[in-house]
């Protein structure tokens, strides 16, 4: 049984159904299926980085995936930085990591290196021709899918996150 309540049940439940209704929509992640990966592409450098371990559960890469995603958005000026606070606030509470500091043995096996995770991040399925591919947010609840990111960017991005 989830922790948390009937509200956190109902929201639980809500996502579940309204991720059906993608997948449905699109069976072989054509389009708007994309979407659901918004946080995977940190998450999947990190769980690589922790050698796909018990260090980092797929669902905690992608809760400090998802914050990434959002502060990342935010350093490209998509959204505001509150907005991106705000996916933060409702992750850590129920226990999710949020940050890379949270990630156990966070200085081991490169996860405090920029170029490392970036290395990592270039392996991602959405990768195509070499170019980046992030899934952003215009807004909480708007995703969309940014193709062509600059590498610069993510790193001097992760750099600063490793620094705080």
């Amino acid at each position: 049984m989830f922790t948390g309540g009937a509200a956190r049940e109902r929201g639980i439940a809500t996502s579940c159904r309204a991720k059906a209704v993608i997948v449905a929509r699109d069976e072989r992640e054509t389009g708007e299926r994309a979407l659901l990966n918004l946080g995977h592409t940190f998450g999947h450098a990190l769980e690589a980085a922790t050698g796909f371990s018990d260090r980092l559960y797929h669902g905690e890469g992608v809760a400090v995936g998802m914050t990434l995603a959002a502060e990342f958005s935010a350093s490209l000026g998509m959204i505001s930085n509150d907005e991106a606070a705000r996916v933060q606030h409702h992750l850590a509470p129920v226990g999710l990591p949020t940050r890379l500091q949270d990630i156990a043995g966070f200085s081991q096996e490169g996860l405090g290196d920029a170029d490392f995770l970036l290395a990592l991040m270039a392996q991602d399925k959405k990768v195509k021709r070499g170019k980046l591919t992030f899934i952003l947010l215009e807004k909480i609840g708007r995703a969309v899918i940014v193709h062509d990111v600059d590498p610069s960017s993510v790193r001097n991005f992760l750099t600063q996150k490793l620094a705080s």
